[in-house]
């Protein structure tokens, strides 16, 4: 991992703003390798959800973002100074006409990190926060870490006109916050689920499987990103 030295500057812009952009956490071959690997498990049939919001697949606790959400968490704590649990992670590959409405992400993900793995468009498609009563946008090339309070700072994208677009999120609690039920999002350890997650919208008004006492819905439902 390569990590970008001014992690000092990343903590004073994250407790100031609410977010914080680390750059180059990964040097060009390993994010062609991640690249290579999203695009190549969509030939493997049911592997990934197809999100009618976002109009986007996404996979929820894939390997590889399982990995980074452990392999990164130091980079992460280091940035925001906070001693942190990890929670869950998302793999996403948008597509043409493809957006991500303003929301703020639920209560298990109190720190997030939205990673850019590698993308095939003609400009820069930024990922849009709100801090300090503005409107924010921060372009993310492959291996750029963007952190930021989940659950606090509204965030979102416009409408995607590339080819494609590939970003996993990470998602974190507070060792010493209210939210540390949410460890592990209700799992036993990270890791794939034994069985795949499958998004039904028809229950979208029923309990959360989690456990959180939630219409779904509210909880694991909500767009994330």
């Amino acid at each position: 991992m390569n990590m970008e030295p001014s992690h000092h500057n990343s903590e004073n812009q994250y407790r100031n703003a609410g977010y914080a952009v680390v750059r180059n956490c990964f040097d060009a071959k390993s994010m062609k390798v991640m690249t290579d690997y999203a695009l190549l498990l969509r030939e493997q049939p049911g592997y990934y959800n197809r999100e009618p919001i976002t109009s986007s697949l996404d996979r929820y606790a894939d390997v590889m973002a399982e990995s980074l959400l452990l392999d990164l968490q130091p980079l992460i704590e280091r940035t925001t100074g906070r001693a942190l649990f990890a929670s869950y992670s998302w793999l996403r590959i948008y597509y043409p006409g493809s957006d991500l409405p303003r929301h703020i992400d639920r209560k298990s993900c109190e720190v997030s990190a939205s990673l850019t793995i590698g993308f095939d468009a003609d400009q820069d498609w930024p990922l849009w926060v709100q801090s300090g009563g503005r409107d924010i946008p921060v372009e993310l090339a492959p291996g750029d870490l963007l952190v930021y309070d989940g659950s606090d700072v509204p965030h979102w994208r416009e409408e995607f006109t590339g080819r494609y677009w590939i970003q996993v999120f990470l998602h974190y609690v507070d060792q010493q916050g209210d939210q540390t039920a949410y460890r592990f999002d209700g799992r036993p350890a990270i890791g794939a689920p034994k069985k795949k997650r499958v998004v039904k919208s028809g229950g979208r008004n029923k309990p959360c499987h989690c456990g959180s006492g939630l219409k779904f819905k509210h909880c694991h439902g909500r767009i994330e990103g």
